[in-house]
């Protein structure tokens, strides 16, 4: 059985019956007539074909351990051609290709935004993978399915007469149809299995209740079901760039979030009664005390992820309706970066590298919980950590573990906190000690100590620019002059998120925009600025951005600075002066990147403040 396929440049035969339901050469005669590739490419791929394919079958077979199917648009897409606007030709490229040709909406999936319940009330996971078919959406009897074969009549006559709803088609890649499957299936009937097992056990954590009607003892932190529920959810967190993962109880569910690129978005709800399980499993990973709900506990876990190791942070705290859990991921990736990809620019690169190569002094990193100070801290020690250097941080607590570097963590139940752990440390012989934070005046006095015996300190304060951090030592007690001599240099920093290279677009910034970044000609004239913005699309989840990159504010101790120092200015003279000297602020240092298309202007609106209203 054939059906004759209108396509936008050209008529297109595909087979609907029997599997694969089209070739190969439909698919480059689609991509020719598109222009994403050219006949050169389209050849070359045709004679190489079949042993892509039998290299992608046998890869997948020795994965799943059974035969599978490869889709022509995976084929395709394993070539990894440069297209003619010189990008990488992949299989998301190629199926949104094909969509279009057949005149079918194109729908990336994702992960986030999908209805577990949905998907598993309506089909059985074998045929899910069998025929490459994920239900998306339900609404007024018709159901919106995603395929990559859209004309496998038989298949669309068999999802209507099971599920007695009209059938929506979309298409999508192959690849994330089948992720998908094994994901929300996986996760699904691990929870559901683990519910069943624990409807018999009462909710013990919720202050609603008003009897205790059995012991606190949890459901077995070694059931299968829930190991697995677990793997599927911290494999799904890193799959997508997640820094955290909420697991937060409510009143009838438990709901986990993750944080990606700074921003919540919701997973999965899943039952109350296998919130205390999934709770347990993760104290169990993570030594914690699966006994113990009442108090807050902080825990850490290692796993492996594309052959790295991922530290991966575990706080706990009791809430209304039982016991959250947050774990925060480290990524050695992320975590760990040359100082040139951080997001400074060339001046700013060279003065920092110089403070980290001083010999002694005091150099500190400021900025707001998430600003990305870890980062720029261990990436610094990181280019320092040689065999000829001692290089010794106090944390509150270790945030990744680094063989280079000799750590020791704040416990102030055994006595020790960062000012008692930096007179130990000086008695160790470092060169370099890095401080987690400075936040008393017994830790600020014995930095300054350190830093005038010879050492280099690095540490951060939580303030919110540069010029406030020195009066900020100053009201924790420090003499003006010790800091003007000890101190360095100061560093704040934020992080903005960059524009989707996928749905990336230009525009001009209108009189208004212009004046409210303060980017007026002499004249009052608003010059004439390009700046990138994101429409939205698959890659970046609709919002236009996807990543992130710092924006650094340095000023550098001069002598000028120093003597305000001394005489003990208010924070925005020294500002004005730094300024004078040639320091970018935040806010133009986050303008340049937009002006470089790198971010937009809303994020510069979102993250900075006018230097004027400090």
């Amino acid at each position: 059985m054939q059906k004759e396929v209108p396509t936008r440049s050209s008529s297109l035969t595909i087979h609907t019956m029997g599997a694969p339901a089209y070739s190969i050469d439909s698919f480059l005669s689609i991509l020719c007539d598109s222009k994403v590739i050219n006949d050169d490419q389209s050849r070359e791929i045709g004679k190489k074909a079949s042993v892509m394919e039998t290299k992608l079958r046998r890869n997948q077979e020795h994965g799943n351990g059974s035969n599978v199917d490869v889709s022509p648009a995976e084929i395709i897409g394993a070539f990894a051609v440069r297209t003619g606007d010189d990008k990488i030709l992949d299989e998301d490229r190629v199926m949104e290709t094909f969509a279009n040709a057949v005149e079918l909406p194109y729908h990336k999936i994702d992960p986030l935004k999908m209805n577990a319940k949905l998907v598993t009330g309506l089909l059985p996971r074998p045929f899910a993978k069998k025929y490459a078919v994920l239900p998306l959406q339900k609404d007024n009897g018709v159901l919106r399915v995603a395929m990559d074969n859209p004309f496998n009549l038989k298949l669309l006559d068999d999802l209507k007469a099971t599920t007695g709803l009209d059938i929506d088609i979309v298409i999508s890649s192959r690849s994330d149809i089948l992720s998908m499957v094994t994901e929300i299936y996986g996760f699904r009937t691990s929870v559901d299995a683990a519910s069943l097992e624990a409807e018999a056990w009462p909710d013990i954590g919720n202050l609603e209740q008003l009897v205790k009607l059995k012991s606190e003892a949890e459901i077995e932190s070694s059931d299968r079901h829930v190991i697995n529920a677990v793997e599927y959810l911290l494999r799904a967190a890193l799959d997508h760039r997640a820094s955290d993962i909420h697991i937060e109880p409510k009143r009838e569910y438990s709901l986990i979030r993750l944080r990606i690129d700074g921003v919540l978005h919701n997973l999965h709800r899943v039952p109350k009664n296998v919130h205390p399980a999934v709770i347990s499993r993760i104290k169990t990973m993570s030594r914690l005390d699966i006994a113990e709900k009442r108090r807050p506990q902080d825990g850490r876990l290692k796993t492996d992820y594309d052959d790295r190791e991922v530290e991966i942070r575990i706080s706990t705290m009791p809430v209304a309706f039982g016991e959250k859990m947050v774990l925060r991921i480290f990524d050695p990736e992320v975590l760990m970066q040359s100082l040139e990809s951080l997001g400074f620019f060339q001046r700013e690169l060279a003065l920092f590298q110089s403070f980290v190569a001083r010999p002694h002094g005091i150099v500190l990193v400021t900025g707001p919980t998430g600003s990305g100070k870890t980062t720029t801290l261990y990436s610094a020690l990181r280019c320092r950590a040689t065999p000829e250097v001692n290089v010794t941080t106090i944390e509150d607590p270790i945030e990744m573990v680094i063989e280079e570097f000799n750590q020791t963590s704040v416990n102030k139940r055994a006595g020790i906190t960062f000012a008692s752990a930096l007179r130990t440390v000086l008695r160790q012989d470092p060169d370099i000690v890095m401080v987690g934070e400075v936040r008393d005046h017994e830790t600020a006095q014995n930095a300054v100590q350190a830093a005038l015996t010879g050492h280099l300190v690095m540490t951060t304060l939580h303030t919110n620019d540069t010029a406030s951090s020195i009066t900020r030592l100053i009201d924790l007690g420090i003499e003006p002059f010790l800091v003007g001599s000890t101190v360095v240099a100061v560093v704040a920093q934020r992080l903005v998120r960059k524009v989707c290279p996928g749905c990336r677009t230009s525009r001009t910034l209108t009189h208004d925009e212009c004046e409210v970044l303060g980017m007026v000609m002499p004249d009052g004239r608003p010059p004439e600025v390009k700046v990138a913005y994101g429409t939205g699309c698959h890659m970046c989840r609709k919002t236009g951005l996807v990543g992130r990159v710092g924006i650094y504010e340095v000023l550098p101790i001069t002598e000028s600075v120093r003597q305000l120092i001394v005489e003990q200015a208010p924070s925005n003279r020294i500002l004005r002066t730094a300024r004078d000297e040639g320091m970018m602020t935040l806010r133009e240092c986050a303008i340049r990147h937009m002006v470089d298309g790198v971010t937009s202007f809303e994020e510069v609106l979102r993250v900075t403040v006018d230097p004027s209203q400090r």
